[in-house]
C-alpha cells in the first residue's frame, strides 16, 4: 500500500466525525430531522472513500487515486445531503464542506514536515467554529421531548 494512502487511513475516524458534525449542524440550525441510519449511511461513505483510496492507489498513482476517490464521495454525499435535507442549495453546501475537507487532508498528506501543525490549526478551528457557531443554543431545549416527538 502507498504510504501516503496508509497515513491516510489514520485520519479516518477523525474525517468520519467532522462529516457527521457538519450533518448535525445542518439538522440543528434547519430544523432538519436526520435519522440515525442516515448518519450511519454517511459515516459509511465516508469509510468507503479510504477503502476506495486505497484500492486505487495500488493501482494507479497516488494523485489521481485521491481525486478520484474524493470525488466519487463528494458526489455521493451531495446528492444524497441534496435529498436528505431537501434542497441542491442545501446538499451543494455540505457537499462543498466535503470536498474541503479532502482537500485539507491531501494538503496535510502533503506536507510531511508541517502535516501535524497543519492538522492541529484545522481541528482548533473547526472545533472554535462549532462553539462559535452553538454558543446561544439551549441544548436542554433541544433534548426535551415536543407534543409532536412525543
Amino acid at each position: 500500500m502507498h504510504a501516503l494512502a496508509t497515513r491516510a487511513v489514520k485520519y479516518g475516524l477523525l474525517f468520519v466525525a467532522l462529516t457527521l458534525m457538519a450533518a448535525f449542524m445542518f439538522e440543528l440550525f434547519r430544523k432538519l430531522r436526520l435519522h440515525p441510519v442516515q448518519y450511519a449511511l454517511v459515516g459509511l461513505s465516508i469509510t468507503l472513500f479510504f477503502l476506495l483510496l486505497v484500492a486505487l492507489s495500488e493501482k494507479i498513482a497516488f494523485g489521481p487515486a485521491y481525486a478520484s476517490a474524493a470525488g466519487a464521495s463528494t458526489l455521493l454525499l451531495t446528492v444524497y445531503f441534496s435529498a436528505v435535507l431537501r434542497g441542491l442549495q442545501r446538499g451543494l453546501g455540505l457537499g462543498a464542506y466535503v470536498g474541503l475537507l479532502y482537500a485539507a487532508l491531501y494538503g496535510l498528506l502533503s506536507s510531511e514536515d508541517n502535516a501535524l501543525l497543519m492538522g492541529a490549526l484545522l481541528l482548533f478551528s473547526l472545533l472554535a467554529l462549532l462553539m462559535v457557531g452553538t454558543r446561544r443554543v439551549d441544548w436542554y431545549t433541544l433534548s426535551a421531548k415536543t407534543p409532536a416527538s412525543a
